[in-house]
């Protein structure tokens, strides 16, 4: 069943070398304009090197991009008028996860309470490494290096948004796996 996501789960396993396993675990993903903009379009012009990974994928069909119809350009402005914390892409991605009625991937705390106070099922990166993890796409080692405090460290000074929290408890589950 096809999922929606947001930019940092795509920019995140692209840049550890993981974004296949959105294909191995769920096979289509969606993604709205704007989140292509963000990890793609920009990411280009920045230099990046996981926007070519990820225009890779949407080339190959399998990550596909989804434009609004009016109605729900209109709903979304007005989600952006009254909740600050969202950025366009957060807001086109949750109406989109609720029109198709599917799972979310999203990072940012704020776009994901949204999401779930309008009863979406929410999940980020970390779920997909867990899952990974669970379904021996990934051994304990490859879900530890895909974590390492390093490359996230790295990820958060390029503008990667992600609850310490949350880090704390997807390395604890990471952890678990071991027994």
């Amino acid at each position: 069943m096809p999922i929606v996501s947001d930019a940092s789960p795509l920019i995140w396993l692209s840049k550890t070398g993981k974004i296949e396993l959105l294909r191995t675990l769920f096979g289509e993903v969606i993604i709205p304009n704007e989140v292509y903009k963000e990890a793609v379009e920009r990411g280009l012009q920045e230099g990046f090197s996981d926007a070519l990974i990820i225009k890779e994928c949407i080339d190959q069909g399998w990550i596909k991009i989804s434009m609004l119809d009016p109605k729900a350009t209109e709903l979304c402005q007005k989600i952006m008028e009254n909740s600050s914390e969202l950025h366009l892409g957060e807001a086109q991605a949750i109406i989109i996860a609720r029109k198709n009625n599917s799972l979310l991937l999203m990072d940012e705390s704020s776009g994901r309470a949204f999401a779930q106070a309008w009863g979406l099922k929410v999940k980020g990166v970390l779920f997909v490494i867990i899952k990974a993890l669970k379904e021996d796409l990934l051994n304990v080692t490859e879900a530890k290096e895909t974590m390492a405090k390093e490359t996230m460290l790295e990820m958060v000074r390029k503008g990667f948004r992600i609850d310490p929290k949350l880090l704390a408890r997807i390395l604890s589950e990471i952890e678990s796996n071991l027994t």
